[in-house]
C-alpha cells in the first residue's frame, strides 16, 4: 500500500538528511565562488561626461540606408536636440569609429539635458579609461566638421580608471551556487527517502499500513545495543 505524505513527513526526510543538505549547499557555495573568481574574466566600465552646446542656427545629422552620415540643413534650437543627434553622429563619423573599434562603447544623450555620457567596458581598465578618454578629446573636432563653429563639445569629467570590475557579480554568483547546492541537496534527500521501501523506528506503522501494532522487536545493532552472541 502506498504511503500518503504529509509536508511534516516531508520535512522529517530533510531532517533525516540535514548533514547532507549543509554540505551540498556549502560545496554549492564555494563552488560558485571559485568559478566566478577564476573563470569569469571581470569586466570595467568608466564614464567620460560631455557638454554639448549650440550657438544658434544647427546642421542635423541623419544617416542613410547604407549606413553612410548625411548632413541636412536645418535649425536645431535646442542643445538638448543636438546632444541626441551627436550620439548617432559619433557612432556614424569615421575618425570615432577607428577609436571605438573593438571596444564595447555606447554614447547616449541623458534624458532632457545637454550631456553625452560615453560609457566603455573593458577587461583592461586602463583601456577602458583610454578608449572613453580618446573619444571625449576627438569629440570637439568631429562635431567641428559636421557643424562648425554653429557650436561646441566641452569634456566635463574625464573617464577615470575603474579600481573594480562592474561585472561579474560575485555575490550573485555565490547565491546561485548556494540555492543550486540546496535545491540538488533537497532533491537528493527526497528521492533517498523514497526509494527507501524500510520501515524505521520513527515511522507509524499503523497509518501506513493500516493495521494495529501491538510490539516493536528491537534491533540491538541498530539501536547501539552488543551484539548477543
Amino acid at each position: 500500500m502506498s504511503r500518503q505524505l504529509t509536508i511534516n513527513d516531508i520535512l522529517k526526510m530533510f531532517l533525516a538528511h540535514i548533514k547532507l543538505i549543509i554540505i551540498m549547499a556549502i560545496v554549492g557555495t564555494i563552488l560558485a565562488y571559485v568559478y566566478v573568481s577564476y573563470f569569469v574574466t571581470p569586466v570595467y566600465t568608466t564614464t567620460a561626461l560631455l557638454l554639448v552646446q549650440n550657438n544658434s542656427n544647427m546642421s542635423q545629422i541623419t544617416s542613410s540606408d547604407d549606413g553612410n552620415v548625411e548632413v541636412d540643413t536645418s535649425n536645431i534650437t535646442q542643445s538638448a536636440m543636438l546632444a541626441n543627434t551627436c550620439t548617432t553622429l559619433f557612432r556614424k563619423d569615421p575618425d570615432m569609429k577607428a577609436i571605438i573599434a573593438g571596444n564595447s562603447v555606447s554614447i547616449t544623450a541623458i534624458e532632457d539635458s545637454y550631456f553625452l555620457e560615453v560609457k566603455v567596458s573593458s577587461s583592461d581598465p586602463l583601456a577602458a579609461a583610454n578608449v572613453a578618454n580618446q573619444v571625449a578629446e576627438a569629440a570637439p573636432e568631429v562635431f567641428a566638421k559636421y557643424f562648425g563653429e554653429a557650436g561646441r563639445v566641452d569634456t566635463v569629467d574625464e573617464a577615470a580608471i575603474p579600481s573594480s570590475p562592474s561585472s561579474p557579480n560575485v555575490s550573485q554568483y555565490v547565491m546561485m551556487g548556494f540555492l543550486a547546492g540546496l535545491i540538488l541537496a533537497l532533491a537528493i534527500a527526497f528521492l533517498m527517502e523514497v526509494v527507501d521501501t524500510t520501515v524505521k523506528p520513527g515511522d507509524d506503522l499503523y497509518d501506513i499500513y493500516k493495521i494495529p501494532v501491538f510490539a516493536e522487536i528491537i534491533d540491538f545493532e541498530m539501536e547501539g545495543g552488543a551484539r548477543k552472541r
